[in-house]
């Protein structure tokens, strides 16, 4: 129902902006007689569109949603192009994680038989860093488990932290998660491409305007003032929505971890070996202010909130790229955290441990 109410609120935001852009339009001919009738919201009704969009952006979110987290995993590109040679670390790469991945299948749906649900994909992503996720749309499961991962955790733990993520499918959190994940995704990535096409329109304005002879640079003005005007008004609204389902979604994915660590020792049958292999996987601590970890993507639906890829930061250049870096970590301070504490999560699988020694003994 969450994800219902945010995406008939993503719908209407999406209607105020389109009236403003379009009742903005008339300022490019220094037409202001219309200017408020284009902005009137009598043109088309509000309801309508509301119950026509939220089912249309609920099946977007089904089908692009699993497509973006793939992607945001570099999951996508891990084939290389024919015409471009691999070399040798490569090939012995793509070696290991087949070989990997066929071991994997096997324990999986060992796992999968205990828990009497279907069998996942398993895509195994060559990674330095411990961890493991699961995404979901209708008709198609997927399991990521990254090398790292298997090399760290023994027997008893790896069997875990699947039974986690199986967990995590049966109870069907993944395909919500999944979903819930491209409203804050798309509501960033607009944010940041309006901010680079504001960004442009400055820079074609001054120095592409030319002389006024044929009322070019006039027209020029018309439009990059009609751009600054909308990036005025729709910069806090998309920053505003972006901020509430993101602050929804990971208190969501807090509440699911729990349930799925339930979840997992019901499959795996011990609650100490979830345990120990969180303690192995929290032993390594990332950090958590990086610009390109702290957005919303794959990172919420990991086992443990640290990112799959470890490419190298730069520093920010520039204004725009200066204010996004101070935007994140900004929000990074004001939003909830994805996952629910490590050593919550331990305590809690501690007492259940405590709990079925005690039902033994008994």
């Amino acid at each position: 129902m969450v994800l219902v109410a945010f995406d008939a609120v993503a719908v209407a935001v999406a209607y105020v902006l389109g009236h403003v852009a379009f009742g903005l339009l008339p300022l490019v001919g220094y037409d202001t007689g219309t200017l408020f009738w284009t902005m009137g919201f009598d043109i088309v009704p509000l309801w309508p569109v509301v119950l026509v969009g939220t089912p249309l952006v609920l099946a977007v979110q089904s089908i692009y949603g699993y497509r973006m987290t793939l992607r945001d995993s570099g999951t996508t590109a891990t084939e290389s192009p024919a015409s471009e040679p691999e070399s040798v670390d490569a090939m012995r790469a793509k070696i290991r994680r087949s070989e990997t991945a066929d071991r994997l299948r096997e324990r999986v749906a060992r796992l999968a038989q205990t828990a009497d649900m279907a069998t996942p994909d398993v895509t195994v992503i060559d990674s330095e860093t411990p961890n493991s996720y699961v995404a979901s749309r209708p008709g198609e499961q997927t399991l990521f488990v990254t090398t790292a991962l298997v090399d760290h955790l023994d027997d008893a733990e790896l069997d875990a932290v699947i039974a986690h993520e199986l967990a995590h499918l049966k109870n069907g959190d993944a395909f919500v998660m999944t979903a819930a994940a491209f409203l804050p995704t798309v509501c960033a990535l607009f944010t940041r491409t309006l901010g680079r096409t504001l960004q442009y329109s400055v820079l074609c304005h001054w120095f592409l305007g030319g002389d006024d002879e044929d009322g070019t640079w006039v027209a020029g003005g018309n439009i990059h003032l009609v751009m600054l005007l909308f990036a005025v008004i729709a910069i806090p609204v998309t920053a505003t929505l972006y901020l509430a389902s993101t602050a929804c979604y990971r208190l969501l994915s807090r509440i699911r971890e729990y349930a799925a660590d339930a979840g997992g020792v019901a499959i795996c049958g011990s609650p100490a070996a979830l345990a120990s292999a969180l303690e192995t996987l929290t032993d390594d601590q990332r950090p958590d202010t990086d610009i390109r970890t702290a957005e919303t993507g794959v990172r919420e639906l990991c086992v443990v909130p640290h990112a799959i890829t470890a490419d190298e930061q730069t520093a920010p250049n520039g204004r725009a790229e200066r204010l996004a870096h101070r935007w994140h970590s900004i929000t990074e301070r004001v939003l909830p955290g994805s996952h629910p504490d490590a050593d919550d999560r331990i305590a809690a699988l501690a007492e259940r441990q405590s709990a079925l020694d005690r039902r033994g003994q008994s």
